[in-house]
């Protein structure tokens, strides 16, 4: 089963305490990433950015997501497209990199292209019979947004983005978040060495929050008691943390909209806190590759896409509300911001880049999961289901009724 046995993968489906993690091969095998490639990144709705980033016409910004290379561009009807960027003559990309254009141009043969994807002229096409010149363009790629974020989708056939989004609630968990009020105040863009799984794991990994990043914005986190909730295809979190700049202290304040409130679920007395108040933080997956984090004062989404089985491109959003960037200190107060996630990331760089080498080793036998791992497991479960198929039902003799349950939730119920 492409380098992967049917018992690992049962030792993976066992409950929470009694489950394995997944055996290296599904982290380090060419094969399994192609499946995935097919399966999962040319299926689903993929974040490659804000609407603010393609402000004019003419704004672009080429990508290669999972080997397809992609072109997004605002015309001049005001209207962001994305296309395939491979010309229609011998694929070559029609540009790269990022900027404002009028047309592109193929730089082999000098086809050129307007900014709706259409072919404007080919030199030396007389004669050429079987091909439609004036009816030629880049294909197009859907494309939505949702939030002030720009979304790309390789299947015709995909539910529309609000849909895809209601699957795990991302729309009515993050409203109060008012994310089309903000506005980018960074965008870095770098490489990890390691298996785009384990960026995802990473990001919920609670198990090392405490350890890896004592010293930064670790120093403050519930993890004797954090409580995850899992969604259909997802989860999502409330929980207390410093914010991400220095020591926790943020220059701006909370967003003018975070009040003092609680999610239904943080009502308990002695649970949480408000979602004005300093140690406030939130975190939501939009599936497959966004991890959205929020903090009183800020929204810090983390975008991670494939490049092969062993590396992954790694995009982290910072984003303020609009009217902070009137403030004549914005620039000095965003910049400690800017500095204190690049100390974050760097503190995972390593790590990330060891646990990529280990799972290498032909010897590896994967260890427990634990209670702290809980998102992990069941992320793990869906994407087994995704690529190999649902787990069989296991029939269990039914047991005496002991009463009603109440109707709170438990710990890590879904939602």
């Amino acid at each position: 089963m492409n380098a992967v046995s049917r018992s690992s993968l049962a030792k993976v489906r066992a409950p929470l305490l009694k489950a394995k993690h997944a055996p290296g091969a599904i982290y380090t095998s060419p094969t399994i990433y192609e499946r995935e490639v097919e399966t999962i990144f040319l299926k689903d709705w993929l974040c490659i950015g804000r609407e603010e980033e393609f402000a004019k016409p003419g704004d672009f910004r080429a990508f290669r997501i999972a080997g397809e290379p992609l072109l997004v561009v605002r015309n001049r009807a005001g209207r962001i497209n994305a296309f395939v960027n491979a010309c229609r003559h011998r694929g070559v990309e029609v540009t790269t990199g990022q900027g404002n254009a009028s047309k592109f141009t193929c730089p082999y043969h000098a086809w050129l292209y307007d900014l709706d994807g259409k072919l404007v002229s080919a030199p030396f096409n007389e004669g050429v019979q079987g091909f439609d010149f004036d009816h030629c363009a880049l294909p197009s790629v859907r494309l939505e947004t949702w939030a002030g974020w720009v979304f790309v989708n390789f299947d015709d056939r995909a539910l529309a983005l609000g849909s895809y989004l209601d699957v795990d609630q991302v729309r009515a968990l993050t409203g109060f978040l008012r994310q089309e009020d903000l506005r980018l105040a960074d965008r870095w863009d770098f490489t990890l060495d390691c298996n785009w799984k384990l960026v995802l794991e990473n990001l919920m990994d609670m198990y090392h929050t405490g350890v890896i990043h004592s010293t930064s914005f670790g120093r403050v986190f519930p993890r004797d008691d954090f409580r995850y909730r899992l969604t259909a295809q997802g989860y999502h979190a409330e929980y207390q943390s410093l914010t991400m700049c220095p020591d926790g202290k943020s220059p701006f304040g909370p967003m003018p909209w975070m009040g003092a409130e609680r999610a239904p679920w943080m009502q308990t007395a002695g649970k949480g806190v408000d979602r004005n108040d300093p140690l406030y933080a939130f975190t939501i997956l939009v599936r497959p590759c966004m991890n959205i984090f929020a903090r009183y004062d800020l929204v810090q989404p983390i975008t991670y896409f494939p490049l092969g089985p062993d590396k992954t491109a790694v995009s982290v959003f910072t984003l303020f509300p609009a009217a902070h960037f009137a403030r004549p200190d914005f620039e000095q107060s965003a910049q400690l911001y800017r500095d204190f996630i690049r100390v974050v990331i760097d503190e995972d760089r390593a790590m990330l880049d060891s646990l990529q080498q280990g799972l290498k080793s032909r010897r590896f036998v994967p260890g427990p999961t634990v209670k702290l791992e809980m998102p992990i497991h069941h992320m793990l479960n869906r994407y087994l289901d995704r690529l190999f198929g649902t787990a069989p039902k296991i029939r269990r003799r039914a047991k005496p009724a002991r009463g009603k349950r109440n109707g709170r939730h438990a710990r890590g119920s879904r939602t």
